[in-house]
């Protein structure tokens, strides 16, 4: 147990910190909280006045009885964070919600009441605390041309969306034929871009053998190639994250089922949460389509439910969440998709 807390509240210019000294109460926390609170710029300089602040403020006491706990704000945190890692400090990064949930009732709201309260939360439940990795330098590039595509794809489809309402329903007025004019060679010049990203982002896959391996791992299925596997190596930092818990990372890309059942009255059956990112998961239901349609063990699968009589819908959500285990387990165990693989253990 650590009795050196401290909170961490981000912003885009500076960030609120809040220390917890429990050391004076053998670690445990007082009824009535009394913390230490400071404002600093979120720059290096700050980073290295919180370090002298923390000293001065707890007398000294060894570095290796602090935590640090703050929210999961992107960017914002990036710089602290890595400053902590390389300091060999514990840093604790934590969702947003998960934190406000577990604060019961809240009244009033500032940066300096929001770090005291992150200290409290990473007082209670630090037996949870999960210390900060820093992801590596080529994930970072590959998170930042994925996201660039990510873009361009969605202004691309709007344009393209627009330009067809105006074809199909307009009278074909000077206007209009500007309009269409200008958004085929927009669209053009996002096909070119979009394009260049991707080869930029193989490039960097190739470069590095970890992540390489991994590629070539996980996309040896059918269904899976570039865009999904980009996604599934940033967002689990090349599954060092989520413990490589196929639950926890179908949980994360919003495929895991989970059933509300209560007493005589709540009998609601298992169904997926909204709580995911929405893009992942429609990166996902793309590549369950392809697999359905071009891997011969997932098409089976796939029969063998509706079949059975499940809904398509439910039907193509297992084929997401199958394609989430065997990927996890691909690229955990260094292995390359085996056709027939289940057919073959049965034989044997």
């Amino acid at each position: 147990m650590k009795n050196i807390i401290i909170g961490i509240d981000f912003s885009k210019e500076t960030f609120d910190a809040t220390v917890l000294d429990l050391s004076k109460t053998n670690g445990v926390l007082p009824a009535s909280i009394n913390g230490m609170h400071e404002k600093f710029q979120n720059s290096k300089r700050g980073f290295q006045q919180l370090l002298a602040w923390i000293k001065k403020s707890t007398k000294q006491k060894p570095s290796n009885d602090w935590m640090f706990c703050g929210e999961q704000t992107g960017k914002y945190s990036h710089g602290l964070c890595d400053f902590l890692f390389d300091k060999g400090l514990d840093m604790w990064i934590e969702a947003p919600l998960r934190i406000k949930r577990c604060m019961g009732i809240a009244r009033g709201k500032n940066d300096s009441l929001d770090s005291l309260r992150i200290a409290e939360y990473a007082y209670r439940y630090q037996d949870k605390m999960i210390i900060y990795q820093p992801i590596s330098e080529a994930i970072a590039q590959l998170k930042e041309l994925f996201l660039a595509r990510q873009k361009f794809v969605e202004q691309r489809k709007a344009l393209f969306v627009r330009n067809s309402t105006c074809t199909e329903y307009s009278k074909g007025s000077e206007a209009e034929k500007t309009v269409a004019k200008l958004s085929r060679k927009l669209i053009e010049q996002y096909d070119e871009s979009i394009e260049k990203l991707e080869e930029e982002m193989q490039a960097i896959i190739d470069s590095n053998e970890d992540i390489l391996e991994t590629f070539e791992c996980i996309t040896s299925i059918k269904g899976i190639s570039l865009i999904n596997a980009s996604a599934f190596i940033i967002y689990t930092n090349n599954f060092k994250d989520f413990g490589a818990d196929p639950r926890r990372i179908a949980s994360y890309w919003g495929v895991a089922v989970f059933a509300q059942d209560s007493g005589t009255s709540v009998h609601h059956p298992a169904r997926t949460s909204p709580m995911c990112s929405k893009m992942l998961k429609s990166l996902l239901s793309e590549a369950a389509v392809a697999a359905r349609l071009y891997n011969p063990d997932i098409k089976r699968y796939y029969n063998r439910l509706i079949a059975k009589g499940k809904h398509k819908g439910v039907a193509l959500n297992n084929v997401k969440n199958k394609l989430v285990h065997i990927i996890t387990a691909l690229a955990v165990n260094k292995t390359k998709y085996v056709e027939g693989y289940e057919s073959i253990r049965k034989a044997s």
